[in-house]
């Protein structure tokens, strides 16, 4: 009996994990896009998070990112700057992305001015989606 229980909670413990995807497409178009991958592991791990920046058929790469405390708001932001790629900010930590050649690294120190809010990927209305940025009455 006591192994029994024993297999028992160590699949439930397996069981806890999460896994949650949302996707940024540029312009539209799922070939061309940005996706957030967020996992893990128990109930009580923090998120590890990978950026997979896809411009399809050139090129698919996935980047990992810095870990996400579990506790807390979520909450990754994206920006456009004006050369064509993309700014990230989570927490105290900013990435560049560009989809012309796949790449993605970490700033050292946050860019000053990281470009124009497209929007973030966050816990919304009970799932995990990417929330595009109200657009400025003046734009539109």
């Amino acid at each position: 009996m006591r192994r029994v229980f024993c297999v028992l909670f160590v699949l439930w413990l397996a069981a806890c994990g999460r896994d949650d995807s949302a996707s940024y497409m540029v312009s539209g178009n799922r070939d061309h896009a940005l996706s957030l991958f967020r996992t893990k592991a128990w109930y009580w791990s923090d998120w590890e998070l990978a950026l997979v920046v896809a411009r399809q058929p050139e090129c698919l790469r996935r980047h990992l990112l810095a870990v996400a405390p579990a506790a807390g708001e979520f909450k990754v932001e994206l920006y456009r700057t004006g050369e064509g790629g993309f700014i990230l900010h989570q927490d105290r930590n900013w990435f560049v992305a560009e989809t012309g050649k796949c790449r993605m690294q970490a700033f050292k120190t946050p860019p000053p001015e990281p470009g124009e809010l497209l929007g973030s990927w966050t816990d919304s209305d009970g799932g995990f989606k990417f929330v595009a940025a109200a657009v400025p009455a003046a734009s539109r």
